[in-house]
């Protein structure tokens, strides 16, 4: 029977947690999750119990069981399944009740864009079903309470670390999902009667993630509708012209929700009239468009996107919030969506700012990661990284002897801070790694007039720019990987209570450096959401600046 046991265990457990996470390590025991105080033994199904028990011992003490099944996060499900049973001397665990309310946890992922298929709910029905019927006997019962158990624990760090697992998809993100090392303990929570509570305990507790769920059922209500058809491409319609494109464009705004009017009540629905013009500009802001009256190609191709890729494309927004949501977000927190240029300051536990952001390039990534601002750099240098002097600088300065003073930089002898400026004349152009180069401070700097910095493996951080023509663009995507903002004396406001404007205004314009330390460091998540809600609570799409949908997609669809 043990075979039987470990035959269901891994067949519904161990394809896909195997498939999320690529080979592993053999569990070392050191690492089995640390017990808590077994509960009294509840009453159950109608099988011989005692004799249950001593099967589940023999099973999840086993060397064999604990040898063939996946890790989930940490120890492998083998390990908290025995941490879970020897705290209740092996008693078996599960009621009618906590395994119906199990299930019916199971049925219900497909709200949260899980796949209920990849748990085995249809075998535990069949097994509840025969047990429930007629007296069963203790294979039967331990089989089912064991496996009901490891379903758990599946579920459970689905639900936390997601569907997904995300380093091997890109190089560029380094926020690892938060092991859920307390699965035995909420494993115990759950058989005393509350699965859903103790479930509750893994989810991101993030807004965004409950607003996407909200427009993932609407979505998938409209796929089993039938969609939407295709809008017809053609001229540009501006605000007056009549049309049958016209009408169509108008069902889809309202089909979408961004047209409120009720259709009853259009008098002249082939006509772009002044209602629906407000309803163009909340889709073309929803979806990164130029906000203007033109419906052109761009905005067509936007709509013609199918119900079932955005309906895919929330479902993979809901697993990145999985990977970094780690528990209560704090009450002031600064965060970058890189696809949507767009930094969003939360303070209270409310947005009370949103601004544009200017990201790194295709070739230059922003990296995906979270750390907290430590501090400011009034009229900063920029120290220009040896990447960016070798290929952009040097040249030129060999080439122009007036290329330095022109954009006013320095060299120095090193990168120490004991380093020493040096006259071009003196440089030895066969190391020129040992040099470094800064730009002064000033209006010129590339940094601009004030960074704002969370030291980080990345050299990435937050700053000015003198290139404020670039916050005119709908797609920004320019950096070099650093992060630019709209408005650096307002953030810096922000972040410093005790400067008033002025006094921030004219640290950042003296082209003195000053380091201003927070009196409490303030987190920076930096993520990448191509789908996400606003502070309206509407939904908003973007396109996939650096091709992370595209590379999740595959994945994500192959698992269950």
């Amino acid at each position: 029977m043990r075979r039987q046991l470990t035959y269901l265990l891994v067949l519904w457990l161990g394809m896909v947690s195997a498939c999320r996470n690529g080979a592993e390590t053999e569990s070392d025991p050191a690492q089995r999750p640390t017990t808590t105080e077994a509960s009294p033994v509840q009453d159950g199904f109608d099988y011989p119990a005692a004799e249950a028990r001593q099967l589940i011992r023999t099973w999840v003490d086993s060397t064999g069981l604990t040898k063939d099944l996946p890790k989930i996060s940490g120890p492998r499900v083998a390990d908290y399944l025995f941490a879970f049973y020897s705290n209740r001397t092996f008693e078996p665990a599960w009621t009618p009740e906590t395994a119906g309310a199990l299930l019916n946890q199971i049925e219900q992922l497909d709200e949260e864009g899980l796949n209920p298929d990849a748990f085995p709910h249809g075998e535990l029905r069949r097994l509840i079903d025969a047990i429930t019927s007629q007296q069963a006997d203790a294979e039967t019962g331990a089989t089912l309470d064991v496996l009901l158990s490891a379903t758990y624990l599946k579920l459970a760090d689905m639900i936390a670390t997601g569907k997904v697992k995300p380093g091997k998809l890109s190089a560029s993100w380094h926020i690892k999902p938060q092991k859920p090392d307390t699965l035995s303990t909420h494993l115990q929570q759950a058989v005393a009667g509350q699965v859903g509570p103790s479930l509750d305990a893994f989810r991101p507790q993030f807004d965004q993630y409950e607003t996407l769920q909200k427009h993932l059922n609407t979505y998938r209500t409209i796929l089993d509708q039938g969609g939407w058809e295709p809008i017809e491409t053609g001229k540009a319609l501006q605000p007056g012209d009549s049309s049958r494109r016209v009408v169509a464009i108008r069902n889809r705004l309202h089909r979408t929700g961004d047209l409120e009017t009720n259709p009853d009540n259009w008098e002249r629905p082939a006509v772009y009239d002044t209602a629906m013009l407000a309803a163009v500009n909340r889709y073309q802001t929803r979806n990164g468009l130029v906000v203007e009256p033109a419906i052109n190609d761009r905005m067509v191709a936007a709509m013609n996107v199918p119900v079932d890729t955005r309906l895919k494309q929330i479902m993979l927004n809901l697993d990145r919030i999985r990977w970094f949501s780690t528990g209560a977000m704090p009450q002031r927190y600064v965060l970058v969506n890189i696809p949507a240029y767009q930094v969003r300051i939360v303070d209270g536990g409310q947005t009370i700012r949103q601004m544009k952001v200017v990201v790194g390039t295709a070739m230059n990534a922003t990296p995906i990661f979270s750390d907290k601002i430590e501090y400011a750099e009034f009229s900063p240098y920029w120290n220009v990284p040896n990447s960016i002097a070798q290929k952009e600088l040097w040249p030129k300065i060999r080439k122009s002897r007036s290329y330095l003073r022109r954009h006013h930089y320095e060299i120095l002898d090193g990168w120490g801070s004991d380093a020493r400026v040096v006259s071009r004349s003196r440089v030895n152009w066969n190391k020129l790694d040992a040099y470094r180069i800064r730009q002064k401070p000033g209006p010129w700097n590339a940094l601009g007039l004030v960074k704002f910095m969370f030291p980080n493996e990345f050299a990435v951080y937050l700053h000015d720019t003198p290139a404020d023509q670039l916050f005119d663009r709908t797609h920004r995507a320019f950096s070099h990987g650093c992060v630019r903002v709209e408005d650096p004396a307002w953030f810096a406001d922000w972040l410093f209570p005790q400067f008033d404007r002025k006094t921030v205004e004219e640290m950042m314009t003296n082209n003195r450096r000053q380091v201003v330390r927070l009196e409490e460091k303030i987190p920076v998540y930096i993520l990448y959401q191509t789908a996400f809600t606003d502070r309206e609570g509407r939904i908003n799409f973007r396109e996939d600046t650096y091709g992370l949908d595209k590379r999740l997609t595959p994945e994500f669809d192959s698992l269950l």
